[in-house]
C-alpha cells in the first residue's frame, strides 16, 4: 500500500494561518495607532482653543450708574462698565463680532448692542477731547448717540474698535433706550455680559443701594 506524505501540506497550512495572523496583528495595530494619533491631535485643538479663551477674555476695571436725580425714589438709566483686556490678545468691539445681553428681574435681551456701521455705537476719544466731565450721559447726548441702546466709548487707545493691551473702554448701556421696565430702582439686580467672537464672556451681576445718586460708583475704583 502507498503511503502518503502530509508534510509539505501542514507546512503550508501553518504558513497561511502565521501570515493571516500577522496581517490581522498589523490592521489592528494600525488602527489603534490611527486613533492614538486622532487622539492627540483633537488634544492638541482643545488645549489651542483654552488659550484662546485665556487670552482673549476680558476684565471690568469699574462699573458706574447714571441718574437724572438723587434719593431713595429715583431710577438708574444709565450703567458704564470699564474693560481692559486680562489677556495678550486683543478684542473687536465691532457690533458684528461681540454680543452684550442685559437682564434684570422684569427683561431679558440677548444682545443690545447692535448698529449698521461702527459710527453708530463708538465715539472716539479724539471726539470729546476737553469736553467730558467725568459723565458719560452728557458725553452721549454731545455726541449725538443718546438714542442708542448701548454704546462704546474709548477712553484710552488709538483710535479704533479693537481693545488692546494699554487700553480701557467704556461700554455704555443706555437702560431707557432698552425697555421702560430695564430701568434700575432702589435694591434691585441685573446682570450683563460681554461676549466676545473669541474668548471667555465677561459677566458682572449688581445690586443698586438703597438710596441713588446721580453719578454711582457700583464696583472697582
Amino acid at each position: 500500500m502507498r503511503r502518503m506524505n502530509r508534510k509539505g501540506m501542514t507546512g503550508i497550512e501553518t504558513a497561511i494561518i502565521l501570515i493571516a495572523f500577522v496581517i490581522a496583528a498589523s490592521v489592528f495595530a494600525f488602527a489603534v495607532l490611527n486613533m492614538g494619533l486622532l487622539t492627540t491631535a483633537k488634544a492638541q485643538d482643545a488645549i489651542i482653543s483654552g488659550v484662546g479663551q485665556a487670552q482673549s477674555s476680558l476684565k471690568i476695571t469699574s462699573v458706574y450708574a447714571y441718574s437724572d436725580s438723587a434719593g431713595s425714589e429715583a431710577n438708574t438709566k444709565g450703567v458704564a462698565m470699564l474693560v481692559q483686556p486680562s489677556g495678550t490678545a486683543n478684542v473687536d468691539f465691532t457690533a458684528s463680532k461681540i454680543a452684550i445681553s442685559y437682564k434684570n428681574e422684569h427683561v431679558a435681551y440677548p444682545d443690545v448692542y447692535e448698529a449698521e456701521t461702527a459710527s453708530d455705537v463708538f465715539i472716539n476719544k479724539t471726539d470729546f477731547a476737553g469736553s467730558y466731565d467725568g459723565n458719560l450721559v452728557n458725553l452721549l447726548n454731545a455726541s449725538g448717540m443718546e438714542n442708542q441702546t448701548c454704546v462704546v466709548i474709548e477712553i484710552q487707545g488709538d483710535g479704533d474698535m479693537l481693545l488692546e493691551q494699554g487700553e480701557l473702554f467704556a461700554v455704555y448701556l443706555h437702560l431707557e433706550n432698552i425697555d421702560s421696565n430695564a430701568t434700575l430702582g432702589v435694591y434691585d439686580q441685573f446682570t450683563t455680559e460681554i461676549i466676545p467672537g473669541q474668548g471667555s464672556k465677561l459677566t458682572f451681576t449688581g445690586t443698586m443701594p438703597a438710596s441713588i445718586l446721580e453719578v454711582m460708583l457700583l464696583s472697582g475704583s
